[in-house]
């Protein structure tokens, strides 16, 4: 049986809150409105903690507000900034994977585009199947029946290190290109990297003459984290127990 204190019986919400994440918030590039999804032109935090909600709205503008969901980061702030300044800890705070989720909420199909990746799936190490072209893919996806891009960028605010963990999850196939591109460079650095995570607009026409807008996320590698910031990472390098997906 877990030990408490009897103090805060009388008054349990000042009992500190324990959340079983290691992210103190997540960034998000869109939001559901009458149940629908949509696109947002600059960052979405979303967070449990109401400290680090004060934080990033006094960061990057917005007002911590509740929104509704059934996970611990229940405070939303509609921040003012599509551009941030972020702290990656190497290339394997950048994961990436296919997969299909279910009606539960978990993943009934996970990959990295040629085998079967989850271990505790029975076909782990098998073929998946998955379409050789990624037109094929990208159809499949859309279709409902094949995996898409699940990607995770884990890293902490340059403005505010010592704030703790953000972590970025994200499905866009533009993203996807850059991955590798991304490894290299966070490979290079060879330690903790000073990164821009932007909502880049991208904006073209397609063939029969529709105008089409949207944002995909995009981060930038600078180099290494510079030593006055570096300074205020003594917990970066850690290993953390909790996996990518």
């Amino acid at each position: 049986m877990a030990r408490t204190l009897r103090v805060f019986d009388n008054d349990p919400s000042a009992r500190p809150k324990v959340y079983s994440s290691d992210f103190v918030g997540r960034f998000r590039a869109g939001q559901k409105l009458n149940g629908r999804p949509v696109g947002l032109s600059a960052w979405r935090i979303t967070t449990g903690d109401p400290e680090v909600g004060k934080a990033v709205a006094n960061l990057y503008g917005g007002i911590p507000q509740s929104w509704e969901t059934t996970k611990e980061d229940s405070l939303e702030v509609l921040t003012d900034a599509d551009t941030v300044k972020v702290i990656v800890d190497g290339p394997d705070a950048v994961s990436f994977r296919m997969a299909l989720y279910g009606m539960t909420g978990k993943p009934i199909h996970a990959c990295d585009g040629v085998e079967f990746i989850d271990t505790e799936d029975p076909r782990v190490g098998q073929p998946c199947g998955c379409p050789q072209t990624l037109q094929e893919r990208k159809a499949g996806a859309k279709a409902g029946h094949g995996p898409k891009p699940d990607q995770r960028i884990e890293f902490r605010l340059a403005d505010d290190p010592e704030l703790g963990r953000f972590r970025l999850m994200t499905g866009s196939w533009d993203f996807m290109k850059s991955i590798e591109t991304v490894w290299r460079e966070l490979e290079a650095v060879g330690g903790p990297a000073l990164c821009t995570l932007k909502l880049e607009l991208v904006e073209f026409q397609t063939k029969s003459g529709v105008d089409v807008t949207y944002r995909k996320p995009v981060l930038q590698v600078h180099g290494r984290v510079p030593q006055d910031v570096g300074a205020a990472l003594p917990s970066l390098a850690k290993h953390v127990e909790e996996p990518p997906f």
